[in-house]
């Protein structure tokens, strides 16, 4: 998938946040990329903790980027993911696996805020 990028939580909900919500990192991402793209575990992870009278506008959020599945190959890589982070003995939160292994599988570089965490992944590429 040629210019495209995964979108981490973080950057939805910091943009959420921001009351102008202009010159957003996700508004740059928006104008950078041709196609955003989320994990189902991140949409899962920003929906959760919206308010009900938010939702209509996060549902228009989520119209036009590609929400990845968690499958089995993503399964199958998670599970590698975990046991690298295990033997180098610096484990990140489940979610977080989840979420770095669907860029992985689908080969793309994933903007988050949360660097110190996902660095440790070997073979995740960041924004």
């Amino acid at each position: 998938m040629e210019n495209a990028v995964i979108i981490d939580a973080d950057v939805f909900i910091r943009h959420w946040r921001t009351r102008s919500r202009v010159e957003s990192w996700f508004d740059q991402l928006n104008w950078q990329y041709q196609r955003l793209c989320v994990s189902a575990i991140a949409k899962y992870e920003v929906l959760a903790g919206a308010k009900a009278e938010d939702m209509k506008i996060w549902r228009q959020i989520f119209v036009d980027i590609t929400i990845f599945a968690f499958d089995d190959t993503t399964i199958n890589v998670a599970r590698d993911v975990f046991f690298q982070l295990k033997r180098d003995n610096k484990i990140i939160d489940t979610k977080d696996i989840l979420i770095a292994s669907t860029a992985i599988v689908n080969n793309l570089p994933l903007a988050t805020y949360n660097r110190n965490h996902f660095e440790r992944i070997r073979g995740l590429r960041l924004v």
